[in-house]
């Protein structure tokens, strides 16, 4: 029994020591799935509108996000938040591209992204333009 609680202990100090370790680095990190799967989706989206490497950079970034993860190990970079942005405010804004599902579902990305917004601005990690 005293194993199980030692590789459980074990485990929450590795996690812990990720977390500390995307602070030092300057990761932000999701509270979120909703803030997870919106900005994946985002990273996409907005990969396609921007060219070369910067594009390639981001889409391969957003491969890297799953809703199958610990949400609290998932982050993305201040850069990658950065060049988000301005995507970010225009998804806000509500020009999005249309949601796969049927019409009579809401669209809770825009709802999910100023959340997002407002939390990383509160935390003084919002980019400044």
């Amino acid at each position: 029994m005293w194993f199980a609680g030692t590789v459980i202990l074990g485990a929450l100090c590795v996690a812990g020591a990720i977390v500390a370790l995307m602070r030092v680095r300057g990761e932000v990190r999701f509270k979120t799935y909703d803030e997870v799967n919106v900005v994946q989706q985002l990273m996409l989206w907005s990969a396609q509108k921007l060219s070369g490497r910067e594009g390639q950079r981001l889409a391969a970034k957003a491969s890297t996000l799953s809703t199958d993860q610990i949400v609290a190990l998932q982050s993305i970079s201040r850069d990658d938040l950065a060049a988000l942005a301005p995507f970010i405010d225009e998804w806000i804004a509500g020009h999005l591209p249309p949601q796969n599902l049927p019409a009579e579902y809401e669209d809770f990305r825009p709802r999910t992204l100023l959340g997002f917004k407002h939390r990383l601005q509160s935390e003084g990690l919002w980019p400044e333009r």
